[in-house]
């Protein structure tokens, strides 16, 4: 007989057969007959007795969408054409920017569109000088590499190859000699956004003084390559990058912060809603580019998930949206840190907050601008992140949860007073105003205990390498005591 819990088993089934099915295929080629063999078996299933019609009805569902995972691949892997070039051939290519430049010192890097049949993209690094935007139609004059992997710092292999092919790139070019043939070619909503995005970083610029604009430029869009290597090492070993960079860990938890703050002047409900509205239109003044849809998408889900406390229905609506996500782009899955990051953040937000916040001690913390959320959130994730950081990343940030308490509950307060002091400026023109010094303080603060933090020669220390099996241990661990006490009452009711 037909049970509603029935409507969980079947969508979950759907979900995790086809994930397991794109994570199979994205190590391993699967012969075309295996793909055959197993539709014939779920075909077969269908025809069961009615005894057992329904379990067979829900396997073959499964088995099918396992197939589609691999097919889905399959389809991606087959896209775009890899195989034009051997790697070391001289060119010269006329095509499009179709992507924000990098902009270091000494160089600027960007995604170049050849416009041409077959069209394929290639990363290009090139002279610091002209500048190039999203839309210029320019011509290049290199060396066509293909990208190779290589090893971290920290002795982890890093799939460079992969990691480009999620975004369809499967050719590099650096020391590019490059000539504008026409400018800003390419219109558009994004390029719309991309214009504004500009103007609206150079007004902060004009009345905040780096690094302090630059930070801003990174809290505020993601915008971190101005922070110089010094200060942006100094976030990543007190683990507070996430604050500068556009990810769901970021988004989460500074978008966490910014509802609960807002939650001691307005009501909650108008506290989500300014919440919601915030993380819509950093989305869209960040360019809308799938890394920041993404990670917009998780904080949304983590954010309802703390306010609605219906863990049960989010942790559903999060595994959908992954689905959604590697559905739209397969490569994401295994190949994208972000996406995993973005997720494994999310999932203990959701599952490990509301059991972090009944800790003793935690308890102990003042209510008072969110803080004691705050502090329950920074280290939710920070369990959830932890293995996976060890595994694929191998820094530990020793004194992350002291950095994260000292600088997040700032973080609502600077994005603010900084938005405000940029957009009166860029509609004004009238140079430093009280909201540029209020700014100015407040990202002071933040760059100053991130300074002092980092400082300590204790701040970060490297961890050897796991294999992944002991960190699928540890994931087992954690779930077994997110499991226990999720379901004790007395606990979760304290």
């Amino acid at each position: 007989m037909y049970h509603p819990r029935y409507n969980d088993t079947i969508l979950y089934g759907i979900i995790f057969s086809f994930l397991i099915g794109v994570l199979l295929r994205s190590f391993f080629h699967i012969p075309g007959f295996l793909y055959a063999v197993v539709i014939f078996f779920s075909i077969i299933l269908v025809f069961a007795k009615p005894k057992y019609k329904l379990s067979s009805l829900i396997t073959s569902l499964v088995l099918i969408s396992f197939v589609c995972g691999m097919l889905r691949f399959d389809m991606k892997d087959q896209r775009q054409p890899r195989d034009l070039f051997e790697g070391g051939e001289d060119v010269v290519l006329e095509g499009f920017v179709v992507s924000e430049s990098e902009y270091k010192p000494a160089y600027q890097r960007f995604v170049f569109e050849v416009d041409a049949r077959p069209s394929y993209k290639v990363l290009v690094s090139s002279d610091r000088y002209p500048e190039f935007y999203y839309g210029d139609k320019i011509r290049i004059a290199g060396t066509m590499q293909k990208p190779s992997n290589f090893i971290t710092d920290t002795g982890r292999e890093f799939d460079y190859v992969q990691y480009l092919a999620k975004d369809e790139i499967y050719y590099t070019m650096s020391y590019a000699n490059t000539s504008l043939l026409a400018s800003k070619t390419k219109k558009g909503f994004r390029s719309v956004l991309f214009s504004f995005k500009q103007k609206f970083l150079s007004a902060g610029n004009r009345i905040i003084p780096e690094p302090e604009s630059a930070l801003l430029g990174g809290i505020l869009l993601g915008v971190k390559q101005s922070l110089g290597e010094e200060l942006e090492n100094n976030f990543i070993d007190t683990g507070t990058i996430h604050i500068v960079v556009l990810s769901g860990y970021n988004v989460t938890i500074v978008s966490e912060a910014f509802v609960r703050f807002f939650q001691t002047i307005v009501s909650k409900n108008l506290a989500l809603i300014f919440g919601g509205v915030g993380i819509i239109l950093f989305a869209i003044i960040t360019g809308a580019t799938t890394t920041t849809v993404r990670a917009s998408v998780m904080g949304l889900l983590g954010l309802l998930a703390r306010l609605t406390g219906r863990t049960y229905e989010i942790t559903r609506m999060l595994f959908l949206a992954a689905f959604l996500m590697v559905l739209h782009n397969p490569y994401v899955l295994v190949f994208d840190i972000s996406f995993q990051l973005s997720f494994i953040a999310t999932l203990g937000l959701i599952a490990v907050s509301p059991l972090v916040e009944k800790w003793f001690w935690v308890q102990k913390i003042t209510t008072r601008f969110g803080i004691r959320e705050i502090v329950a959130s920074t280290i939710a994730t920070q369990i959830a992140v932890f293995p996976y950081i060890m595994y694929r990343i191998g820094t530990l940030s020793v004194i992350s949860p002291l950095a994260n308490l000292l600088v997040l509950p700032v973080i609502p307060a600077a994005m603010g007073v900084g938005a405000l002091a940029s957009f009166f400026e860029l509609l004004t023109s009238l140079g430093s105003n009280p909201l540029s010094w209020a700014s100015y303080g407040l990202l002071h603060y933040v760059s100053f205990v991130v300074e002092k933090l980092a400082s300590f020669s204790w701040s970060a220390v490297t961890l050897p390498y796991f294999h992944w099996f002991f960190i699928l241990a540890l994931y087992g661990l954690i779930a077994v005591w997110v499991f226990k006490f999720s379901r004790n009452p007395r606990i979760l009711n304290k």
